[in-house]
């Protein structure tokens, strides 16, 4: 990313504003160890042992105010995305209807609670702190606060309250942005994000924690929208800030590409013949890297091409090898298309040891000389949602399969295609 130079990114996570696809699609540009996460989780001890430790980091996200912006050492690139107020706030009631009272903090656990018994309306007649503190102005106040920690620590009297000054503050935060999205915007934020960041185009972002069932803001009674509306007003202000600002620097990069000579496309650096998926994936169409014990993996989505590019290794003859961990439908494995430099290959499926491993002979002269990349491309026939599957899960991505290893090896004739299926099986 050439606009980062020796600076960090820290992505600024707003809560409901579609920020968890987004974090997916940038994390999958950095190696796990690069990514530094501030969670809800997390004890007041640690946030502060990771404060101490962001100028490491590449990549810092988490629900955390811009006022973690003046805790780098050098202040960072900053991403945000903001989000129509109101459908924010339904879609921040609703998420929390689903939420277990008793895995959280006890006055989140209250509103937790509150929210579970009543309407989106009566929680803000007779729950009024709550509603503040998750369906009010509180993108306004993650713009404006320059108290890092109190969202995490919050107790029964904290309310989200946002005054005149502090809503001039957060316009000006947000215009220091180096990137600000726009949820009902997706597709032209992420043509946005590429541009900012002076890489290559982002591609389709999914629905990482998409709230199933909610109703559409359009259904609210009169009375409950006037009274949201008058709940999330400083947020609307900032809002249509925020969308002009948007127009404008989509304006400016139409200008800027219009402008610009034609450039050769940047080749990823450091490409290998094998990809673990413990560093950053030189390639679109993958979730975030997770882990299974020792070995990483990312899920193919939110589209049903994936693409990678490896390096071609010493040798003559070469072949494919893909492990697969997970599939969201196996008996869809046969129909999977794997082209290496836009050519199909004959893919052969091998089960073992809690994995499937696919090999492909690739065509003499087909892969590119000795350390020069080659262009790989996954496609599923079929995606699927976890959530749809099951529905105790809270997990509704688009996935498709979850590989965790992708090798072009360099083999032998007479037999060893197979000598190499068991190292491979091996590792």
């Amino acid at each position: 990313m050439h606009a980062l130079q020796d600076r960090g990114l820290f992505f600024l996570h707003i809560p409901k504003t579609a920020g968890t696809s987004l974090r997916e699609l940038l994390s999958s540009r950095f190696a796990p160890a690069e990514i530094l996460a501030f969670e809800r989780e997390d004890s007041p001890e640690r946030r502060q042992e990771k404060l101490t430790r962001i100028d490491r980091y590449p990549f810092v996200h988490g629900h955390v105010p811009y006022a973690l912006a003046d805790r780098f050492a050098r202040r960072p690139f900053v991403a945000t995305i903001l989000r129509d107020p109101l459908e924010r706030a339904v879609s921040a009631f609703h998420y929390m209807q689903g939420q277990v009272p008793g895995l959280v903090s006890a006055a989140r656990a209250r509103d937790y609670a509150a929210a579970s018994r009543m309407s989106i309306g009566e929680l803000i007649r007779h729950e009024p702190l709550a509603a503040s503190r998750h369906l009010g102005n509180l993108q306004a106040w993650f713009l404006s606060t320059p108290k890092v920690h109190e969202r995490f620590e919050y107790h029964d009297e904290y309310r989200v309250a946002v005054s005149g000054s502090d809503l001039e503050r957060a316009k000006e935060h947000l215009e220091a942005c180096d990137f600000v999205g726009l949820t009902e915007r997706m597709g032209e934020s992420m043509d946005l994000l590429g541009h900012a960041l002076r890489d290559r185009p982002f591609g389709e972002a999914g629905t990482a924690n998409r709230s199933r069932g909610r109703p559409a803001v359009a259904a609210l009674d009169p009375s409950t929208m006037a009274a949201l509306t008058d709940l999330t007003a400083q947020d609307r202000e900032l809002y249509t800030f925020a969308c002009r600002l948007f127009e404008h620097r989509l304006r400016a990069m139409t200008q800027e590409l219009h402008n610009a000579r034609p450039r050769q496309e940047a080749g990823h650096r450091s490409l290998a013949p094998v990809f673990a998926f413990d560093r950053a994936i030189p390639g679109d169409g993958w979730y975030a890297p997770e882990r299974a014990g020792e070995r990483w993996f990312s899920w193919t989505g939110p589209s049903c091409d994936s693409t990678l590019e490896l390096a071609s290794p010493p040798g003559r003859e070469v072949v494919l090898k893909l492990g697969v961990l997970h599939a969201m439908r196996w008996d869809s494995l046969p129909n999977l298309e794997v082209r290496l430099n836009d050519v199909r290959l004959r893919l052969q499926r091998t089960p073992d040891a809690g994995q499937v491993v696919l090999t492909a002979v690739v065509p003499r002269g087909l892969a590119r000389p000795p350390g020069e990349g080659n262009s790989i491309r996954i496609r599923v026939s079929e995606l699927a949602r976890p959530c749809d599957q099951d529905p105790a899960a809270g997990d509704s991505r688009l996935l498709g399969i979850a590989l965790h290893r992708i090798e072009l090896a360099a083999i032998e004739p007479a037999g060893a295609v197979s000598r190499l299926l068991r190292t491979f099986r091996r590792l």
